[in-house]
């Protein structure tokens, strides 16, 4: 297996080999990748974490020299939970890198790391992941998150989509979930009233087909945390989302799923 890392901010993964191609997903800082194909300016790839294929230009592919990889992967790397997060490149070139970016463990420490012939020095403070417990810890991380602009595709704090900041939110706890929320729907147990689900909880939505659109977080008895135009709170109950502002429900409850446990 030919694999790659990406040693950008993120990279847009286009659905076709075109600038013009839907942005169907973005791979973060440190994410690695298996190399499906290539052509001459664009290279299918895999995401090992979420096994996500799409397009990338192939001038932005690094090889990746490590270990054989799996999903796990994700799991024995530090994940980037602090905004924003500054690195030097070679001494020379500063860049910042989104929450979610994931780093060598070793990093937390020496503040330094390789990937391939190119030193990377951290600049900024990163934060130590204890203190709190889960579902405590989902929901400041999403908290922090209010305000994020949508952006179709998106997986960081610079824009994201609602599964994006699903999945997101839980990486930043370590629980790794798929990427689209026909999938994220099938992880968990199911719960059959609203009242049951607690803080972190998931929240899914359908459309007239009984196709699920749409995936928020659960942050009260009564509201919901969900990127729609942008990272907000809205009132939830058995019906779906309720927004304020427009006076109407704009999401239709289908199922109440709890993946955390507990």
């Amino acid at each position: 297996m030919e694999l790659g890392i990406c040693e950008y901010a993120y990279l847009p993964l286009r659905a076709g080999m075109s600038h013009r191609s839907e942005m169907v997903s973005q791979v973060l800082f440190g994410e690695v990748f298996e190399i499906v194909a290539r052509h001459s300016d664009w290279t299918k790839i895999r995401l090992l974490h979420d096994n996500y294929s799409g397009w990338i230009e192939t001038v932005t592919v690094s090889p990746y020299f490590g270990e054989s990889l799996d999903a796990s992967y994700v799991m024995n790397r530090y994940v980037v939970c602090d905004s924003p997060t500054m690195l030097i490149k070679n001494e020379k070139l500063q860049m910042f890198i989104p929450k979610g970016s994931l780093l060598p463990e070793s990093a937390f420490v020496d503040r330094s790391f390789n990937i391939g012939a190119n030193n990377y020095y951290i600049l900024s403070d990163l934060s130590e992941r204890g203190g709190m417990d889960v579902r405590s810890r989902i929901i400041a991380d999403a908290e922090n998150l209010i305000e994020t602009p949508y952006l179709w595709g998106g997986r960081s704090q610079w824009g994201i989509d609602c599964s994006g900041f699903v999945q997101l939110v839980y990486r930043m706890s370590g629980l790794l979930m798929p990427r689209d929320a026909s999938e994220q729907v099938k992880e968990g147990k199911t719960m059959s009233f609203v009242m049951e689900a607690k803080p972190g909880d998931l929240a899914f939505f359908d459309n007239d087909e009984g196709n699920i659109v749409h995936v928020g977080i659960v942050y009260s008895p009564t509201e919901i945390i969900h990127a729609s135009k942008k990272v907000r709170i809205d009132r939830i109950d058995h019906n779906g989302i309720y927004n304020d502002e427009l006076k109407k429900y704009t999401h239709k409850l289908r199922t109440m799923k709890n993946v955390i446990g507990g």
